[in-house]
């Protein structure tokens, strides 16, 4: 990841550990999103999805949103307006339309959107550092047993997503730390940029 990257990820993952503030959060497992506490269940959002906490502590969840773009379907929520980055696994009925962010567009067929409820506070952290230790680990001890690393640099965000659609079961890991490689990775695609964007976008309320 660029030198500018890193220091901006670093820059919004500096927040108050404290669960009634708000900010930038990242999901350390993947967790349901519900409608209020110990309501209905909206969707799931993905290990390592960056969220906002827009609002007070329910009993042990906290108030998020995850904007994004979603496609015709509607039935997933993606960082940028491609099948790339997938942030969360939803029914259209629980996306919210939203404004575009400065900066943004949206490509023809996808619509700019957000995902808003209750995630357990438990999943949810503000400093992502141990949980990309973790993925490198993982990427260094199951993913090269086969073949040299790879450069993720050299890889795009789709590719990245698509690679591990055929290899991540290969690794016989659990499904979000097959997730998590690859969110890990796509931090560090040659288009990473766009990622990022949308992560600067997630920790100011875009």
């Amino acid at each position: 990841m660029r030198a500018i990257g890193i220091g901006v990820l670093l820059l919004l993952s500096v927040l108050p550990a404290s669960a009634e503030d708000t900010g930038l959060r990242w999901l350390t497992v993947s967790a349901p999103v519900l409608d209020a506490p110990a309501g209905r269940e909206l969707g799931e959002a993905l290990v390592a999805t960056p969220v906002r906490v827009i609002g007070p502590s329910g009993p042990g969840h906290l108030d998020v949103a995850i904007p994004g773009f979603t496609d015709a379907a509607g039935r997933g929520l993606y960082a940028t307006p491609a099948r790339a980055v997938e942030l969360a696994r939803v029914t259209p009925e629980s996306l919210s339309p939203r404004p575009l962010a400065p900066g943004e567009t949206a490509a023809p067929g996808w619509r700019p959107v957000a995902l808003r409820g209750w995630i357990a506070a438990g999943t949810l952290t503000a400093d992502p550092a141990p949980m990309w230790q973790k993925a490198f680990t993982l990427y260094r001890s199951r993913c090269t047993a086969c073949h040299p690393r790879r450069v993720p640099e050299k890889y795009s965000l789709l590719e990245w997503q698509d690679y591990f659609r055929l290899m991540g079961p290969r690794t016989r890991l659990p499904q979000d730390d097959q997730q998590l490689i690859r969110a890990w990775l796509q931090h560090r695609a040659g288009d990473a940029a766009a990622f990022e964007a949308a992560v600067a976008r997630i920790a100011a309320g875009g």
